[in-house]
């Protein structure tokens, strides 16, 4: 003889997918540590990693340009004379302007 699992009511089955599916959505969807949530602050994260790694770059490239200003003496000179505009005693300095277009 065969034993026969008893059937539940349909309104208890129906209560139980309600609520797995509420379960489902609340997992997936609305909770705070829901994988949505958790895909968007993913994205957050790897675009501020980008970001930092961007300024790590040039943080490294002033940092070597600090270096070689300190150290290289021909590197310093040129950097005052086109950034200040500095010269040497009895030099003379030509600027040239470009021309204005005529219209």
């Amino acid at each position: 003889m065969k034993n026969k699992a008893k059937e539940c009511p349909k309104p208890v089955r129906y209560a139980f997918w309600l609520i797995f599916g509420f379960l489902l959505l609340w997992i997936l969807f609305f909770g705070q540590n829901s994988f949505w949530n958790t895909r968007q602050l993913r994205r957050k994260v790897d675009l501020l990693e980008q970001e930092a790694s961007a300024l790590k770059a040039a943080n490294d490239s002033l940092a070597l340009e600090n270096s070689r200003l300190k150290t290289d003496p021909e590197a310093a000179e040129k950097a005052a004379r086109e950034q200040f505009g500095l010269t040497k005693p009895n030099e003379k300095v030509f600027r040239f302007v470009p021309a204005k277009e005529d219209k």
